[in-house]
């Protein structure tokens, strides 16, 4: 949801200036969606990736999920994280939370052992730890 940039700007006189614009713009346009509307549309957790000598350390924000609604997948070495998070059921008056399915990819420049990937999800975060596969060493081979 769009906030305005400036506690009195509802007071504001229209003006010529550019990011006044924008900024009326985007409040007109937050006052057009209903809140059916915005909780509908598509959603995009924050992740975090942080690279270790030996691993990658992920983090994403899945506040409201259940751990069986999420999905990891890695193949190719490009890490997936999906899920759905389905609308509860009720006679809301309002409601701003956002609701359904999102995916989010990212190819790793190195490549992964995916067989010892963990991941554990704790208070709406779900943290991994997706350790670097051995490189293979450069070796001298004698012809006999």
């Amino acid at each position: 949801m769009s906030r305005s940039l400036s506690p009195w700007s509802a007071r504001r006189v229209p003006s010529s200036d550019i990011f006044s614009q924008f900024e009326d713009f985007w409040n007109q346009f937050d006052r057009g969606l209903t809140p059916a509307t915005r909780s509908m549309a598509e959603f995009s957790p924050s992740v975090d990736i942080e690279e270790k000598e030996n691993a990658y350390l992920v983090s994403a924000d899945l506040p409201g999920f259940k751990k069986e609604d999420i999905k990891i997948e890695m193949s190719d070495n490009v890490l997936t994280i999906s899920g759905e998070r389905v609308q509860e059921q009720g006679d809301k008056k309002h409601s701003e939370r956002t609701w359904g399915k999102f995916q989010r990819s990212f190819s790793l420049p190195h490549q992964v052992a995916a067989d010892k990937i963990e991941a554990a999800y704790k208070d709406g975060v779900l943290q991994m730890t997706l350790p670097k596969a051995e490189v293979s060493k450069a070796r001298s081979i004698k012809v006999q």
